[in-house]
């Protein structure tokens, strides 16, 4: 999710959009991909733990009986690919 404007570089630049003439995604474009995947079943456990996170990091109290295994681990996947992203961007803002 942090990485999403990542995934297509735009209809502009993306050969395969252009070569297929649909001015915009292409077929197999990834941001496509997790768009129709957030909309099935597992993507919606990803969106509820995405809003259980924002919920957690605006101070709201959920103690571990309250929440699933799957949105448990979700959360701790989500942390450490947060913690990877932030640590991308300083190495990209120190010119590493």
């Amino acid at each position: 999710m942090m990485r999403r404007d990542e995934l297509c570089p735009g209809a502009d630049e993306c050969p395969y959009a252009w070569q297929e003439g649909t001015g915009g995604r292409c077929e197999e474009c990834p941001a496509t991909l997790l768009d129709d995947y957030l909309a099935s079943p597992k993507g919606q456990l990803i969106q509820q733990t995405l809003t259980l996170d924002f919920a957690l990091r605006a101070g709201v109290t959920v103690s571990l009986q309250e929440i699933s295994y799957p949105e448990f681990l979700l959360l701790r996947v989500l942390s450490e690919e947060r913690a990877r992203y932030q640590g991308d961007l300083m190495k990209k803002q120190h010119g590493r």
